[in-house]
């Protein structure tokens, strides 16, 4: 999944896997053990005079097959919070931009729209400059169509401030999942990380470990002891942990304070704006539309009069597209959010 791919990728998950792996490495080694002991002497039963002196040395190795399991656990635990992690900053990214989610898709589309546009709304700046300088043409008009390309060319620049600051907020990237899809991969990598600490629990109730080594006192032998034991406390720490996913479970989707929960109110206002761009978007092809007829009736006209009519109805076109375009994109973007088809 992404997660996973950004997990393997993220400096602080290095981190936290090294720090697994330093504390694994103790428990997957065996044990070297040096013991030296004094027992109080002990009369033999056929001499009653004979005591040993009870001074023993030991030398022995340990191995704990639980010991092993444990260092797997905590390398298994550290996947698991890598994953976690990775969507969390996903979805703190997300829920940093907040609304304004889609906005930077919204800014590239009108952008593009409006580059190009540009040569043709200079050409037709040019030709009413043209049948000026032959006195087809006033000097207001001029002016007006100057006037209405210098505001596409504010507007222009206005956008490319607007995704300087977008970009800054959200990344050049948009987000790589709906907010239902990240709020499902939240839940399921924060109850796996719940479910692996408890298999990390859930072996400290065994014991189970072979050591063998000499022991010399009088005079050198070998011996091998094996100990397997188990908590009776077990079926209740099992009880335990179930109640705790149970809980975190519960915590996830009713406390506000949740990234679940959080990203619920986001998918909402969301999905309420998709629903009024979309009635906003109705509305503007609906005047599209007109502008369309409109142009069409004046393009069997001839003269310098319907140029200069015509022009004006481009540009009437061009701005009320390029907003149209727009906010389809965030529209669109937004529904894509809020998980709903497009």
């Amino acid at each position: 999944t992404w997660a996973a791919s950004s997990a393997a990728a993220d400096p602080a998950c290095d981190r936290v896997r090294a720090e697994a792996s330093a504390e694994a490495a103790l428990l997957y080694a065996p044990r070297v053990e040096l013991e030296g002991a004094r027992a109080p002497g002990v009369p033999s039963a056929s001499d009653p005079s004979d005591r040993a002196d009870g001074l023993q040395a030991r030398v022995a190795v340990a191995l704990s097959p639980i010991d092993m399991l444990r260092g797997r656990a905590v390398e298994r635990v550290a996947d698991a919070e890598c994953v976690r992690d990775a969507v969390a900053q996903d979805i703190e990214r997300v829920l940093a931009v907040g609304p304004r989610a889609g906005e930077l898709e919204a800014v590239d589309a009108e952008l593009a729209f409006l580059a190009a546009e540009a040569p043709g709304i200079e050409a037709m700046v040019v030709e009413a400059v043209d049948r000026l300088a032959h006195g087809r043409a006033t000097a207001l008009e001029v002016d007006e169509l100057r006037h209405r390309q210098r505001m596409l060319t504010h507007r222009t620049a206005d956008l490319r401030h607007t995704r300087i600051i977008l970009v800054e907020l959200v990344g050049a990237a948009p987000a790589r999942a709906s907010l239902p899809r990240l709020a499902a991969a939240y839940q399921v990598a924060a109850l796996a990380v719940d479910h692996r600490r408890g298999a990390t629990r859930a072996l400290s109730a065994w014991r189970v470990e072979v050591r063998g080594g000499a022991a010399a006192s009088d005079q050198l032998d070998w011996f091998v002891v094996a100990e397997v034991g188990v908590s009776l406390g077990r079926p209740w720490q099992r009880a335990a942990e179930r109640r705790l996913v149970r809980a975190h479970a519960r915590e996830l989707r009713d406390d506000d304070r949740s990234p679940v929960a959080r990203l619920a109110r986001l998918r909402r206002t969301l999905a309420e704006s998709a629903a009024a761009l979309a009635a906003e978007v109705v509305a503007l092809d609906a005047e599209l539309a007109e502008r369309a007829a409109d142009q069409a009736r004046l393009e069997g006209l001839d003269g310098d009069a319907a140029r200069t009519l015509r022009a004006r109805a481009s540009f009437d076109r061009i701005e009320l597209q390029a907003r149209r375009i727009g906010l389809a994109a965030l529209a669109t973007s937004h529904r894509s959010l809020a998980g709903d088809p497009p």
